[in-house]
């Protein structure tokens, strides 16, 4: 720690000889002391802040606390819900990756040592970050135009000019996740996996990074298109996470 992480309270020394300890989540404290439920649910329009600024209606949501499911106005359907392995994350068994309508590319059946799974749930994440294997065996279904463009943003970190782009013609990718009754398929569109006027208007950039080997960590471009249930209640407090259509 080079400085204080509390000014006026301890220096870098103290904390550096502090012991470890659990914080148990926010709101699980909550729900312990009976003032709401162990569930938050959002709606999210972006990963990446639109080039309008805060007042733009693309870069503000919805935060549900202590609920979501009852939230009719928000959603439409029913929900797919989405196995969750550990309770240390939204841990996760992500299957397979389809792009449009190729073969699915299998995912690594074990994550990283000292992982309970092979992919984490995160809306702290503002894209999918992928373990490079799978990373590339994924841009290998995309035509040798979309490749170029998605490794000059996904690798290099460059812009892409959205005159480039016709979204129109990307392919959907489906996320094929073990769900409570069966596999659950979510589908993320390219207008997520792209942010259109990304920092200014006529650039986009990919919301695809690259991760650790053998973890996937599924961020906002999987919840941009779904009213998402963090249920932290469900299966015996291990959690579940459960996707219901957005409503326009």
């Amino acid at each position: 720690m080079p400085r204080d992480t509390w000014r006026h309270k301890y220096t870098s020394t103290q904390v550096r000889a502090g012991k470890g300890g659990a914080i148990q989540p926010y709101l699980t404290q909550l729900a312990g002391e009976g003032l709401t439920s162990d569930i938050i649910s959002f709606v999210t329009h972006r990963s990446f802040i639109h080039a309008g600024g805060a007042g733009d209606p693309l870069n503000n949501g919805i935060m549900v606390i202590g609920g979501g499911y009852d939230e009719a106005d928000l959603f439409a359907g029913n929900f797919q819900r989405v196995t969750v392995l550990s309770d240390d994350w939204y841990s996760t068994n992500l299957k397979a990756i389809i792009v449009g309508d190729s073969d699915p590319v299998a995912a690594r059946l074990q994550g990283p040592r000292g992982m309970p799974s092979n992919s984490i749930i995160d809306s702290g994440t503002n894209s999918l970050n992928i373990s490079p294997q799978t990373l590339q065996a994924m841009i290998s279904k995309f035509s040798s135009q979309q490749q170029e463009l998605l490794n000059q943003s996904v690798m290099d970190g460059k812009l892409v000019s959205t005159a480039h782009l016709d979204l129109g013609s990307w392919p959907i990718l489906t996320f094929v996740m073990q769900g409570d009754a069966g596999d659950v398929s979510l589908q993320v569109p390219p207008s997520n996996y792209w942010q259109v006027d990304t920092e200014q208007v006529g650039a986009a950039m990919a919301a695809i990074t690259p991760g650790e080997d053998g973890l996937v960590i599924l961020g906002l471009p999987l919840m941009n298109g779904y009213f998402t249930v963090f249920d932290g209640e469900a299966d015996g407090g291990k959690g579940v996470v459960a996707f219901a259509t957005l409503r326009n």
